[in-house]
């Protein structure tokens, strides 16, 4: 199944609209791609996918999209690099909710069989919990500290 909406993919050089990011976020974000932005083809943002999609005579298309949107996980960016495909939580303090999220975008990405190269669950962030950090090298979850 695809995404909800069809994945706009912005170049790596440019920069994208970051609707679902907190200022904070975009704050953090902006920082990681003042770093790194060479190594990546391209990026999206607000890819949405899952959720629930009611059925019924009195349901329109329209109308089913929109519960789907309203339902559905929401990464905050994807990265594309030539051989995978990053899927990106960004926090400024990164905690249990941002390393959840990382992972569970990334199980329903796979689930929904929405990229075409291995998928790697990212963190960006300003601060990690030591906690956290270690829970992320245990599942194999890449964090990316870029500091304020």
């Amino acid at each position: 199944m695809p995404a909800v909406y069809p994945i706009e993919k912005f170049p790596a050089s440019g920069r994208g609209h970051y609707q679902h990011m907190g200022k904070r976020d975009v704050e953090t974000w902006e920082r990681f791609l003042a770093r790194n932005v060479a190594p990546f083809v391209a990026f999206a943002y607000d890819v949405a996918l899952g959720g629930l999609t009611p059925h019924g005579p009195l349901v329109t298309p329209a109308e089913a999209l929109g519960w789907q949107y309203a339902t559905a996980l929401k990464i905050d960016a994807v990265a594309w690099l030539p051989d995978q495909v990053w899927v990106i939580e960004v926090k400024p303090s990164a905690t249990v909710s941002a390393l959840g999220a990382a992972l569970a975008y990334t199980l329903v990405a796979q689930r929904e069989e929405l990229f075409e190269v291995p998928i790697q669950p990212v963190i960006v962030c300003d601060s990690v919990q030591v906690d956290v950090r270690w829970c992320c090298e245990q599942l194999g979850v890449r964090v990316i500290e870029v500091g304020t």
